[in-house]
């Protein structure tokens, strides 16, 4: 059964530009036009400028939802050593979780980049993600609190870890996958499926995101040793 394309924005810190093009890059064979194409639309932008002055997280929300990240309907966010740092991914994801007049709230899927996946750990958004994004012998565990989590996510921007923390007690939460890159890069297929299953999660009425953070206003440092 052939998987819809979808209008992705891809979320990244300009020191993973590389993992960006190459996503931007991945092809497949059309049957109906008999020509290649991407796997996806891709809507992403160069960052702009935003004097944030005197502006609330409300009005900020709106112009990068309804700017730069104009039509797009699944955001990909590139997980890399310091892409938390970055108060711009920040606001991409929380403009992602919200509705605005023009545009819905967006399916959101993490990609752990080859670093970072030694570290961190991967997620299903559903079941029929298993196979995807870990090998069938693989042991999965449940994280009971915040704790768990910033322990096995130490690279994931703390507004994904929210709504992680959320989904502990709370079904409403629409759930976000994390894939490690190895998992995706030579499989356009699972990619495909991948935004495909958090586009659709993303559209269901009665969930929603977690986005009560307040924007980050600068961004940060951390050191890793």
């Amino acid at each position: 059964m052939a998987i819809d394309r979808h209008k992705v924005f891809i979320s990244f810190h300009s020191d993973d530009m590389r993992y960006k093009d190459y996503l931007i890059n991945l092809n497949e064979y059309n049957f109906e036009t008999h020509k290649i194409q991407s796997i996806f639309d891709d809507y992403s932008v160069g960052e702009g400028d935003i004097d944030d002055t005197n502006m609330t997280d409300e009005q900020v929300r709106i112009i990068i939802r309804d700017k730069f990240i104009k039509g797009a309907s699944v955001l990909i966010l590139l997980c890399g050593e310091h892409t938390k740092e970055r108060k711009f991914v920040d606001w991409e994801l929380h403009s992602a979780m919200f509705d605005t007049e023009n545009n819905p709230k967006m399916g959101i899927i993490v990609i752990n980049l080859p670093f970072v996946s030694m570290f961190q750990a991967c997620r299903i958004g559903e079941e029929s993600e298993k196979n995807i994004v870990a090998n069938p012998s693989a042991n999965w565990t449940s994280f009971k609190n915040r704790t768990e989590l910033e322990q096995n996510y130490p690279y994931m921007p703390s507004r994904i870890i929210d709504n992680f923390e959320s989904l502990i007690n709370n079904d409403d939460i629409i759930p976000i996958t994390v894939v490690d890159w190895d998992k995706i890069a030579n499989n356009s297929d699972s990619l495909k499926r991948l935004i495909d299953n958090a586009y659709c999660r993303s559209r269901n009425d009665n969930k929603h995101y977690n986005h009560s953070a307040p924007l980050m206003k600068r961004n940060r440092r951390h050191l890793f040793y």
